[in-house]
């Protein structure tokens, strides 16, 4: 069966002299794998340079199923081309980290529509935006945990302590290390249910989103032991200007 999907590209890891296998979170069918033949050849219509990590592509499957394991792509095109986010070292540093993000979080093999739309309009937002998105890792990460199905509770969130085991305000210390105080606490508050332009307006300076960015990255750790690795964001703290 042939059929055309649409997904954004995750990781790709070379497979013998000339091929790819590729990891694409589908519009369709969540996460999938896919081989692409000869895709270092100079005559092929797969070219390797498509398989760029958050490349939004269109393509075509060949296989018994759309969705079987290593079904081969045959056919692909940009279902559209970034302005900015290669071009730019800040926003290349935040396309490198939320790759990692979204590799390691994103393991469903069936439709998310909501959680889909989400990450292609960030990313088209952040291609877009000339300034002031000094803040996007912040929101999509904290986004993230929403999806992940732990996002901090907001209930009482005036509270001077984020409990990150518990994943809501407090009123005392908690008798474990894993909480936030002070500016990252407040700021975190301030955060939850906003939508992206309003965080992206919150005037944070450089140490303000490193220490909340590593609050945010515990946070999630401790709720998705398969972050435990996540390495990326060590370089994005040197951009978090």
């Amino acid at each position: 069966m042939d059929d055309k999907l649409q997904g954004v590209v995750l990781q790709s890891i070379r497979y013998g002299d000339t091929s790819l296998i590729v990891k694409i979170y589908t519009r369709s069918f969540g996460l999938q794998s896919y081989i692409i033949k000869g895709a270092f050849s100079r005559a092929s219509k797969s070219r390797a340079a498509f398989f760029q990590p958050l490349n939004v592509i269109e393509f075509v499957v060949s296989g018994k199923n759309l969705h079987s394991t290593l079904g081969y792509i045959k056919d692909v095109q940009m279902a559209f081309f970034y302005q900015t986010l290669f071009s730019e070292m800040k926003k290349s540093a935040i396309l490198m980290y939320v790759a990692e993000l979204l590799s390691k979080s994103l393991t469903e093999q069936e439709q998310n529509l909501v959680l889909y739309d989400f990450i292609i309009h960030s990313l088209q937002w952040l291609d877009l935006t000339e300034e002031n998105y000094a803040n996007f890792p912040l929101f999509f990460t904290l986004e993230m945990s929403r999806f992940l199905g732990f996002y901090p509770k907001t209930n009482e969130s005036s509270l001077p302590f984020f409990d990150m085991m518990e994943g809501h305000f407090v009123a005392t210390v908690p008798i474990h290390p894993y909480y936030l105080e002070g500016d990252s606490a407040a700021i975190l508050s301030a955060m939850l249910n906003r939508d992206l332009e309003k965080v992206m307006q919150l005037p944070l300076n450089v140490v303000q989103r490193r220490n909340l960015l590593d609050g945010i990255i515990t946070f999630m750790r401790l709720h998705a032991p398969f972050l435990k690795n996540l390495q990326s964001h060590e370089v994005l703290q040197s951009v978090l200007g």
